[in-house]
C-alpha cells in the first residue's frame, strides 16, 4: 500500500494533536509528597522564635509556601492518633474509628491501645500493632489503590501511634523508635515489615550514634530568652538522651530530645535515596513525625531555652531535608505538607499561677463518688464497668437483670456528674448518636469524637481550661479549647506563596491532596478542598 504525502502529513498532524489533547486532558502531578507531623507544634512558637531560624527551613516553606492561618480540629482532643487519623482520612472518629491513643473495651474489660492487633507480630519488639481499627482509608491507601505496584509509600515516626496512622493500611514499611533497647521497630502488619534501611541503621550503628549525642545548647545560653528548665551551671543545659524517665522507668527520654527527630530525619532521605523516592511519574509519599517536646516540661508555651533549642535544632534538621530533596528530586517535583497537633497554649498549672479559672481532671474521685452514689439508689452492685477519655461506662447486663429502664439510669449518672468541679457538660449516647442541629455545637464536636463500636453510656466534657489526665499524670488529649487551631502549610509543587484566611478544618487536608494528586478521595471522606489551592 503507498500513501501520499498528504496522507503522511494527515497522519502526523493527527498525532500531535491527539497528543496535544492527551497532554491537556492529563494533569501533571508532584512526584513526591512529603508530609511532616510535629508533635507540640504552635503557630505562637514560629513567631516567636522567626528570626532565628535559618532561611531554608520553616522560613523556606512557610514563607514560600501557603500558610493556612485558620484550620481547626473539628473533634474533642483525645491524642495523637486521632488527631492524625482525622487528618489522614478526611474524617472524624465518627467514621474513622479512631477515638484517641486508648479506648476502653467493654467486652475485655480493659483500656488497650487503639492500634493494639493481638494477630500481628512485632518486629524488634514484644508490642504487636496494626491499623485494624481504622475504618476509613487513608490518603495514602488511595494514592497506593489508584497506583498499585507503581507508587511508594513510608511513615517513619518517633512513637507507634503516629507511625500507623501516618502509614495507614497499605504503606510499604512504616518504623518508630523503641525507646527501651534504642532502635527502630515496626510491625508485622505491613508488607515490607522493617524496611532494610532502618534495620541497617539499627545493625551499623547509625541509631546509638544519634543516642549517644548529649543535648546541650545549640548557642550560647545568653542569648536564649528564657532560662533552662534543668540548668547546668557549665553548659546551661545538658541531657543524656539514654537517660531514664524516672528512677523506676525503663523506657529513657529520646523521644523529648533531638536525638529523636534527628533519626527520623535521617531514615527518611535513606528512604528518598534507597527507594528511590520520587524518581518517575507515579507519585511517591513520604510522611514523617517530629517533635518539639522536651523532657520534663509542665507547658506547651515558649518558657524553656530547652523548648526554644529543639526548635531551632528540628529548623536545621527540617532545612537539610529540603536541601536533599531539592537535589536528588528538585523541589518544584515535591509537595510538602506540614500540620501541628492539638495542644493548648498554657497548662492548667499556668492558667492557675494567674488566677485564671484552670485545673486537672482525674476521674477515679468522681466515678467512687458515683459508684457509692448508683448503690445508694439501686442497691449494692457495681453499677460501672469501666472509664476512659470522658466516657463512663455502665454495667449493662446488671441494670438488665434489674429491669432498669436504661435511659433513666444514664440520666441519673449524667445528672450527677454535672456536680463535680471541672466538668462542663454530661450527655448520654442517644443524645450523642442522634443529635441534630448546629454542627459546630459543642454536642457535635463531642458526636465527630465518638464512634458506635467504643462510646460509653454517659460522655461528660470539661469546662475551658481544663484537662483530663489518667493515674500516671499523663494527659488524655491535650487542648480543651472550644475551637483548637493547628498551623497548616503547603509549600513546593505548583503551590504559591499565599496566607489563605479562609476557615479550614484539618478534615480538609485529605480532599486538597487527593485533588493535588488527582486521586479519589478517602472513603469516609467529609472535608472539602482548600480552593486557594486547588482552583
Amino acid at each position: 500500500m503507498r500513501f501520499s504525502l498528504r496522507n503522511i502529513c494527515l497522519s502526523v498532524s493527527i498525532f500531535y494533536f491527539s497528543f496535544s489533547i492527551f497532554s491537556q486532558t492529563t494533569p501533571t502531578r508532584p512526584r513526591l509528597v512529603i508530609g511532616i507531623m510535629i508533635d507540640g507544634l504552635q503557630q505562637k512558637h514560629i513567631d516567636l522564635l522567626w528570626n532565628y531560624f535559618d532561611q531554608g527551613g520553616f522560613k523556606k516553606i512557610i514563607g514560600q509556601g501557603a500558610n493556612c492561618r485558620n484550620v481547626s480540629y473539628n473533634i474533642v482532643s483525645a491524642g495523637n492518633a486521632s488527631d492524625i487519623a482525622t487528618v489522614m482520612t478526611g474524617t472524624t472518629p465518627y467514621y474513622n474509628g479512631i477515638v484517641g491513643n486508648k479506648y476502653y473495651s467493654r467486652s475485655e474489660d480493659v483500656v488497650k491501645s487503639i492500634i493494639q492487633d493481638d494477630s500481628q507480630i512485632g518486629i524488634g519488639t514484644s508490642e504487636t500493632y496494626s491499623a485494624h481499627n481504622l475504618l476509613a482509608s487513608t490518603i495514602v491507601d488511595e494514592l497506593m489503590l489508584a497506583n498499585p505496584n507503581k507508587s511508594k509509600s513510608y511513615a517513619v515516626a518517633i512513637n507507634p501511634e503516629e507511625a500507623i496512622m501516618m502509614g495507614g493500611h497499605t504503606s510499604n514499611s512504616v518504623a518508630w523508635i523503641d525507646d527501651v533497647n534504642l532502635k527502630w521497630v515496626t510491625t508485622g502488619y505491613y508488607t515490607n515489615g522493617l524496611s532494610h534501611w532502618a534495620d541497617d541503621m539499627n545493625v551499623n550503628g547509625v541509631f546509638k550514634n544519634f543516642t549517644a549525642r548529649t543535648w546541650g545548647p545549640l548557642y550560647n545560653i545568653n542569648t536564649y530568652s528564657t532560662k533552662p528548665n534543668r540548668e547546668d551551671k557549665k553548659w546551661g543545659f545538658m541531657y543524656d538522651p539514654t537517660a531514664k524517665k524516672s528512677k523506676n522507668s525503663a523506657e529513657t527520654i529520646i523521644k523529648n530530645t533531638p536525638s529523636a527527630n534527628g533519626l527520623v530525619a535521617e531514615l527518611g532521605l535513606k528512604l528518598i535515596t534507597e527507594e528511590h523516592l520520587g524518581t518517575d511519574i507515579s507519585p511517591d509519599m513520604l510522611l514523617l513525625q517530629f517533635t518539639v517536646r522536651t523532657p520534663f516540661e509542665r507547658t506547651q508555651a515558649m518558657q524553656s531555652a530547652e523548648k526554644e533549642d529543639i526548635y531551632l535544632r528540628l529548623d536545621k534538621d527540617i532545612e537539610n531535608l529540603l536541601q536533599k530533596i531539592d537535589v536528588k528530586i528538585g523541589l518544584d517535583k515535591t509537595l510538602v505538607f506540614m500540620f501541628g497537633n492539638q495542644t493548648d497554649v498554657h497548662s492548667p498549672t499556668e492558667l492557675g499561677a494567674n488566677k485564671i479559672p484552670a485545673g486537672y481532671f482525674n476521674a477515679d474521685r468522681s466515678i467512687a463518688l458515683l459508684s457509692s452514689y448508683l448503690m445508694a439508689i439501686y442497691g449494692q452492685q457495681k453499677w460501672i464497668s469501666g472509664y476512659y477519655g470522658k466516657n463512663i461506662f455502665l454495667n449493662r447486663d446488671k441494670i438488665a437483670s434489674k429491669r432498669i429502664n436504661l435511659s433513666d439510669f444514664q440520666k441519673t449518672v449524667a445528672d450527677f456528674m454535672l456536680e463535680f468541679e471541672g466538668i462542663q457538660s454530661a450527655f448520654t449516647s442517644s443524645q450523642i448518636l442522634n443529635m441534630g442541629g448546629d454542627s459546630n455545637s459543642e454536642i457535635a464536636r463531642i458526636r465527630n469524637s465518638t464512634n458506635k463500636n467504643c462510646i460509653g453510656d454517659v460522655i461528660i466534657s470539661l469546662l475551658p481550661g481544663w484537662i483530663e489526665v489518667d493515674n500516671n499524670n499523663n494527659p488524655v488529649g491535650e487542648s480543651n479549647a472550644i475551637v483548637s487551631y493547628t498551623p497548616v502549610y503547603f509549600y513546593g509543587w505548583q503551590i504559591k506563596p499565599q496566607s489563605i484566611v479562609t476557615s479550614y478544618k484539618t478534615t480538609d487536608i485529605a480532599p486538597t491532596l487527593s485533588r493535588l494528586l488527582n486521586i479519589p478521595m478517602p472513603n469516609a471522606c467529609i472535608g472539602k478542598p482548600i480552593d486557594e489551592l486547588t482552583k
